[in-house]
């Protein structure tokens, strides 16, 4: 290809970026696009390339929000929307807002030269409808031809004189071949894995820190679980945000779960009644809400506690967290997520946990606490339902403003 044709290759390329107009954006009536700037991507802008690990930027924080994550898909050949083919995740789901910062980082190393489209899912609480945006088209090119220059992002170092030593002819060391095939890794001491693509499956399997597991699928539902293979036959679900991936997740299949369990009705029948003994299972209860002070100072330390009581037949036996996230009231946008140790507890006994904090923003309005008792499911419980507590309070502003 010659000067002249790249050159008009190029200016083809732009015309395209500029006639764009991402999904999630939204007429006027002037045929200007407006971009939503709370469910965006910044960057990368249309007719990019992109090599190697890339930020993504850009905002994820509508209001009820539940999580966001961003895939890819290869365009076609005349740089239009590819309806059959399959979109491959860059960013898995976050629940983590996002204003107009990092919304996470995409390793395009394992992803085939070539131009694709990026979009960016927002998903909120029932009945709203997920947000979209697309940026279109970006070029990921990992091997550039020979015929271009990649300017280094390191300064190289000075050289000196070397005289040449005679030495030996080593023959070539094959290098070895990569392992693309997609796993987890547990990230936490000890996970469930549950037969559907949330907490309201039960569990059939449980994995240690360590250890790993082929990837089949992704939930087609986009809440961020991977199906695994458990070997034997066997498979389940494991949610994204207690595990680490390896190998490529390209063309990773989007796989529809099995419908929730539907817990049946019971029907009483007259029989005798038996002595019943109770299963023996600790139930974790959040109790009291601590705020001290009553009335904390925007960027100014202060104690959230909460009583966590042991009320089932048996005591827990590991440790677990207890998680604690500060919300702007306003619209339920996370300020900080802190964790503390919770001991193993004794039928009936009741522990008190504090953390200090710090908060300095969003002054001068009210926040929400929200206390949540093993949000990994390490202990296993007689029930779940009874494991979250929330507070509100209002940040002064102090020396903020």
């Amino acid at each position: 290809m010659n000067r002249n044709h790249r050159l008009f290759v190029w200016l083809a390329l732009l015309l395209l970026a500029l006639a764009i107009v991402p999904a999630a954006a939204q007429d006027n009536g002037d045929d200007v696009p407006l971009v939503n700037p709370n469910a965006n991507i910044s960057f990368p802008p249309p007719v990019y390339v992109l090599r190697g690990a890339v930020d993504l930027r850009g905002s994820a924080n509508l209001p009820n929000m539940t999580n966001y994550f961003v895939e890819f898909r290869q365009l076609n050949d005349d740089l239009t929307s590819n309806e059959e083919g399959i979109w491959s995740p860059a960013l898995l789901a976050s629940a983590r807002a996002v204003q107009d910062d990092v919304l996470g980082s995409w390793d395009t190393a394992n992803t085939m030269d070539g131009l694709y489209e990026l979009r960016l899912t927002v998903n909120v609480t029932a009945p709203g409808q997920p947000v979209f945006f697309v940026v279109s088209p970006v070029r990921i090119e990992n091997e550039p031809p020979p015929f271009v220059q990649v300017v280094p992002t390191t300064t190289p170092l000075a050289t000196q004189a070397v005289f040449p030593v005679p030495t030996t002819a080593v023959p070539p060391t094959a290098a070895p071949t990569e392992d693309l095939t997609p796993r987890i890794v547990m990230d936490v001491a000890r996970g469930n894995v549950r037969s559907g693509d949330s907490t309201l499956y039960p569990i059939v399997a449980g994995l240690s820190a360590g250890q790993t597991a082929v990837i089949l699928g992704i939930s087609s539902r986009g809440t961020g679980w991977f199906l695994i293979d458990l070997g034997n036959e066997r498979t389940g679900w494991v949610s994204g945000e207690i595990v680490d991936t390896t190998g490529s997740l390209v063309n990773l299949p989007r796989i529809v779960p099995p419908p929730v369990p539907v817990t049946p009705t019971p029907t009483f029948t007259l029989t005798p009644i038996a002595t019943i003994t109770p299963a023996l299972a600790p139930n974790l209860v959040a109790g009291n809400v601590y705020i001290e002070p009553g009335s904390p100072v925007c960027n100014e330390e202060f104690n959230v506690g909460l009583d966590v009581a042991n009320l089932g037949n048996q005591a827990t036996l590991q440790t677990t967290i207890l998680n604690i996230r500060d919300l702007r009231a306003a619209d339920g946008s996370e300020q900080i997520s802190v964790n503390a140790e919770i001991p193993i507890i004794q039928p009936g006994q009741t522990v008190r946990i504090d953390v200090r904090i710090r908060v300095g923003t969003w002054f001068n309005e009210s926040h929400r606490l929200v206390y949540t008792i093993d949000p990994g499911s390490l202990i296993v419980e007689a029930s779940k339902t009874d494991n979250t507590a929330t507070a509100e309070y209002f940040l002064n502003q102090g020396g903020c403003g």
